[in-house]
């Protein structure tokens, strides 16, 4: 049974990570007149049961959740054969009429040694195709975001090239590898994108050597995009001078507590386009940052007083009737409930639901193992060629680090 905590706790918290009163339903409306990068208009957050998996939310009117793959080790063949039990960092595409789903895969701890990143596809979105490798096991690590759909029509697949068998940190990824998901939905030759700074034995050729220059312009394209490669934490697959300014904490305008703060921001940015042409970008940790001149020049971030979560992620995206969606847990420290807002305009969002239901116990140990759902992504431009028809929203996240998931939402009016 989890420890109910009373609704002052939560009401006391947020006005602590907030510096400032939990706002009413009053003054969240009047907050776009203070220039607020964005604005969660959801009393029904405050007053959250973490005794259930849903925090009281409704739950998403005819919510479809569907099991990509679940962990078991006693088992294998059930899931992805090798018995490994930490499966996270989940990705989701549609390509030729199929929806894709991208993940890595460790043997029991989080970025740990052995690991592999693993390749699912579905015609349905309801069965799902034993997994595979996405690259040979010892080349890649996983990244933030797996697949990028490139002008000319090419579909391209990435992950971090993996320097040696050390456990993974965030801040040493810049170096990355990529094959092509052909038409056919087989993968091509693996090469190296982004060499890394030292020798790697066995490294890949560079993906210039490729005879396929369509091949090659599609790589070219993703290099050069750096709103997509800012979606990895710190800008790290990015040369430093075409990083966010504010990815370096020296340039934050503030005292040395802001400075030091300002050290975790840029972890598993996601990005949208406002109705007003704006580019917003939510990071962990509550940091919002505005680009009105297409992602050159960036506002210095900030947390938005309404806003409360933490190191979860959070997604955003416009969906296909022009209403934006915000789908993130709402608490410091859980990963429950996963709830989905929707906006008009991609300012102000209301109307939470849960859209997620349960809480089903860890199976298996392992480091960093947080309870809950978490990791989600959506589709966007960058993985979506339109090609799998259905007007639902659908999201892929990881439950208990163990089991990877997705769900189809009619988002509610």
């Amino acid at each position: 049974m989890m420890k109910r905590i009373p609704v002052i706790t939560i009401v006391l918290l947020a006005a602590i990570m907030t510096g400032c009163n939990t706002p009413t339903r009053k003054q969240a409306a009047s907050d776009n007149d203070k220039g607020d990068l964005l604005i969660i208009d959801a009393p029904e957050l405050i007053n959250l049961n973490f005794d259930l998996t849903t925090g009281g939310l409704p739950v998403v009117p005819g919510l479809e959740t569907y099991t990509v793959i679940r962990s078991d080790r006693e088992h294998p063949e059930n899931a992805e054969g090798y018995g490994y039990t930490y499966q996270h960092h989940p990705d989701i595409a549609v390509w030729k009429g199929r929806l894709y789903a991208g993940w890595n895969s460790c043997e029991v701890d989080e970025d740990t040694w052995p690991s592999r990143e693993l390749l699912s596809s579905s015609a349905d979105g309801k069965t799902w195709t034993k997994p595979v490798e996405m690259f040979p096991q010892g080349t890649s690590t996983p990244l933030r975001m797996y697949f990028y759909l490139a002008t000319n029509g090419r579909m391209i697949i990435i992950a971090g090239l993996r320097i040696n068998q050390e456990k993974l940190s965030e801040r040493r990824k810049n170096a990355f590898v990529v094959r092509e998901l052909k038409p056919d939905h087989s993968l091509g030759e693996v090469f190296t994108l982004r060499p890394p700074a030292e020798e790697v034995p066995n490294k890949p050729p560079g993906y210039k050597t490729s005879e396929d220059k369509n091949f090659v312009k599609a790589c070219d394209q993703l290099l050069s995009d750096h709103l997509f490669l800012l979606q990895q934490d710190y800008g790290n697959l990015l040369d430093p001078e075409n990083r966010m300014k504010w990815n370096d904490p020296q340039n934050w305008e503030g005292d040395s507590l802001l400075k030091r703060s300002a050290d975790n921001f840029g972890k598993a940015m996601c990005f949208f386009e406002r109705k007003d042409g704006a580019i917003v970008g939510i990071g962990k940790n509550r940091w919002v940052t505005v680009s009105n001149d297409k992602g050159i020049t960036w506002t210095q971030p900030e947390k938005p007083g309404t806003f409360i979560s933490g190191m979860g992620k959070v997604w955003g995206q416009r969906i296909n009737d022009g209403r934006y969606i915000l789908i993130y847990n709402p608490d410091p420290s859980r990963r429950w409930p996963l709830a989905i807002l929707t906006s008009e305009d991609g300012l102000t969002f209301r109307n939470p639901y849960a859209i997620h239901n349960e809480l089903p116990a860890r199976r298996y140990a392992g480091l960093h193992k947080d309870a809950g759902a978490s990791y989600h992504r959506g589709l966007s431009k960058w993985n979506n060629d339109g090609t799998f028809k259905d007007d639902a929203v659908w999201m892929i996240y990881s439950l208990n680090k163990e089991e990877i998931r997705v769900v189809r939402i009619r988002v509610p009016e």
